[in-house]
């Protein structure tokens, strides 16, 4: 099979997957050529059905060995969300190179895991090199507003002296997922028990921190962290159930670095429910003075999130670069049509 089209898999079918297949399923550029969740509520669906569209003779299987690619002419790509945990979710990436396939993941850590995992980003990298494919992993948040955008922002000046970047996210509009992830209707006492242990919050923080160090040629000489619970005040209703008064309803999450040349970088995240969303971006400037980029009510993480993995794609499917990759090494990524 010879077209122009991007054959794509869509490899994870949780939340974000299935918005990622719909997606796909739009766009007149890309040819989904396989489908993969382990679910078996899902196994041999349709994936035009599963997605809510109409059937593509596309079933949803298990393994990748149950996918036929010998008359796929072209680069094959996997668009890959199944987790967050570089660790947990390599054995997957290794299959899926092995099988001819380059990666573009929402995994978090995967955005930049050359501190947090020196050993498997180096194994990583070398074995897509050796296959002649790469990874990179991408989103929202990390892979677009608290780094590569903040990234591109820095154009404008050649006298940084501080980066400060806010990003506000109402997450009774969120996913459920998400909405556990950052810990609704606990108590303070758990939230802080499960924050000491680091199994808690938001996940790539400190991965966009270090992203935009990279990008900028700085050298990080130290990295504060610090995770805390926002408290209900009220009682209210959400999709992941009732939230009661005095239970959390988000945490507040920053990221702060020092770098050799004195230039400070911070990111300071609150995702939490019915607070107003906004992105901005400060840069503190000797030649331009203060600039600000402001998102007003912010960008909607779930539908951006799989635009970005899925232009990032596009952008990559005919690139000669190979191994790990991150958004500050390659082209700038668009709306591709």
């Amino acid at each position: 099979m010879s077209n122009s089209k991007m054959n794509v898999i869509s490899y994870g079918l949780g939340p974000i997957g299935i918005k990622m297949l719909q997606g796909i399923l739009q766009s007149d550029s890309i040819e989904l050529i396989g489908a993969v969740d382990i679910d078996p509520q899902k196994l041999g669906k349709d994936a035009g059905e599963l997605a809510g569209a109409q059937c593509i003779g596309v079933n949803v299987v298990r393994t990748l060995e149950e996918i036929d690619t010998s008359s796929i002419d072209g680069p094959k790509i996997a668009l890959h969300a199944t987790g967050s945990n570089l660790e947990q979710v390599w054995p997957q990436l290794k299959q899926l190179l092995d099988h001819g396939y380059s990666v573009v993941s929402t995994c978090e850590q995967l955005s930049f895991p050359w501190h947090r995992y020196p050993e498997l980003s180096s194994e990583i990298d070398q074995y897509a090199r050796d296959k002649q494919q790469f990874v990179i992993g991408t989103g929202v948040n990390p892979g677009y507003i608290m780094d590569t955008l903040t990234l591109f922002a820095t154009s404008v000046t050649q006298t940084l002296s501080k980066i400060t970047v806010y990003r506000k996210v109402d997450v009774s509009k969120r996913r459920i997922p998400l909405q556990k992830k950052v810990g609704i209707g606990m108590t303070k006492e758990a939230f802080n028990d499960l924050a000491q242990n680091d199994r808690i919050g938001h996940v790539g923080l400190e991965e966009s921190l270090r992203l935009i160090a990279h990008g900028l040629n700085l050298t990080l000489i130290e990295v504060q962290n610090s995770i805390e619970p926002i408290i209900s005040d009220k009682d209210t209703t959400l999709a992941l159930g009732p939230l009661c008064k005095n239970e959390v309803s988000g945490l507040h999450q920053v990221s702060r670095g020092s770098t050799a040349r004195g230039i400070s970088i911070e990111l300071d995240l609150i995702m939490s429910v019915d607070i107003t969303q906004e992105d901005r971006i400060v840069l503190e400037t000797r030649d331009m003075g203060t600039v600000e980029f402001v998102v007003p009510n912010g960008i909607f993480g779930d539908t951006a999130t799989v635009n970005i993995v899925t232009n990032t794609a596009k952008t990559l499917q005919f690139t000669d670069k190979t191994g790990l990759l991150t958004m500050a090494d390659i082209p700038l990524t668009r709306s591709v049509q």
